[in-house]
């Protein structure tokens, strides 16, 4: 039986995801396939804009938004925002999913996740609520500019792919015709953002939406954040 990724399982081959400064063996839940970057590249001219964020989820952070604000978003009793680079975390079922990063360019960014207690003082990585289903929230951070500031860079959700029709026809309302089609992926890239939606084979059970900011990616591939494999 194939292990879902939030249940302890080893995380997916780094070697097809990003290596430009996005790449992490960690976990593909942050990052995106790089034949999807490549696809991207060329997608159209439909605009993003915060509404989709909110329609994704009522209290989904925004991206650019300061860490420190999104460390206060509104989350169900017993759930609370885990990031590898917090000097004291809970006890994690799987805490190789937030081990903090040795590698060049580690300090510039910050991968974090939500968490619940299983009641026992355990924590596994849970869901929130989305307008398609529970999903699970993934979010990093990239610090800008001299003062140590760490914006949101790129979340992503993670939802059962039986939904898939339900959120397709959502962000397709809102943000026009995907600049980029193809099988199990849809891609929509302005100046600012850029929404994808798309299901990894690793986990064909779960689909992904992953809205990022355009700027602040790229300081993800500025020098000294860029070797990270």
């Amino acid at each position: 039986m194939q292990r879902r990724p939030d249940d302890g399982a080893p995380s997916p081959c780094h070697t097809s995801l990003l290596h430009n400064g996005l790449a992490h063996p960690m976990t593909a839940r942050f990052w995106i396939p790089a034949f999807v970057a490549a696809l991207l590249l060329g997608a159209g001219t439909a605009s993003a804009d915060p509404k989709v964020v909110r329609a994704l989820g009522e209290d989904l952070p925004q991206p650019g938004a300061q860490l420190e604000d999104v460390r206060t978003m509104k989350l169900a009793p017993g759930r609370r925002i885990v990031c590898e680079s917090d000097l004291e975390k809970p006890k994690l079922a799987n805490p190789g999913l937030m081990q903090a990063q040795r590698s060049r360019g580690a300090d510039h960014v910050r991968r974090c996740a939500v968490f619940a207690d299983d009641g026992n003082g355990t924590w596994a990585l849970a869901g929130v609520p989305t307008v398609f289903g529970e999903a699970r929230l993934w979010l990093i951070f990239v610090e800008q500019g001299s003062q140590g500031r760490y914006r949101l860079a790129q979340f992503s959700l993670w939802g059962r792919n039986s939904e898939w029709d339900k959120a397709a026809g959502l962000l397709g309302a809102m943000l026009g015709q995907p600049g980029t089609q193809a099988e199990r992926m849809l891609g929509w890239k302005d100046e600012q953002h850029e929404t994808l939606m798309f299901i990894d084979d690793k986990y064909p059970d779960q689909f992904a939406i992953a809205v990022g900011d355009v700027r602040l990616r790229k300081l993800m591939r500025s020098p000294g954040t860029s070797n990270r494999e």
